[in-house]
């Protein structure tokens, strides 16, 4: 029996999880704790931050592209036409903070997890 849409719901530990593991990879420190992250772009920090991003997508069976400087799209395999897009980025600037693009992009992959976890698929590629 499928669930009813309004019955789903994101797991938070496991997004919350990704956003610590992200924020792990160039984290700005100070004060006795963490602040940010100093992930900027085309840097070692950014591809390390960028091949984590692309296993997890790999592991939700999306089909992943990577153009020619680096820019990282995932498509559910499911769905027809146009697909539905969200996301944003996880390079930083000097001192952003832990959520700045790392959200936009997690709380993407979040909702195609949640999809696939509960067999929900969508009538448009995610």
């Amino acid at each position: 029996m499928e669930p009813k849409l309004i019955d789903l719901r994101v797991d938070r530990a496991r997004l919350l999880g990704r956003i610590e593991a992200l924020h792990e990879i160039a984290p700005i420190t100070g004060d006795g704790g963490s602040r940010g992250n100093a992930r900027l772009a085309l840097t070692d920090a950014d591809r390390e931050a960028r091949d984590l991003v692309v296993a997890w997508m790999g592991d939700l069976g999306l089909t992943v592209t990577i153009d020619a400087i680096g820019n990282v799209t995932a498509t559910t395999p499911w769905g027809n036409g146009a697909p539905v897009m969200t996301g944003s980025h996880i390079d930083t600037v000097r001192t952003g903070g832990r959520l700045d693009g790392n959200l936009g992009v997690l709380a993407g992959l979040e909702v195609i997890e949640t999809c696939l976890t509960n067999n929900v698929t969508t009538s448009r590629p995610l």
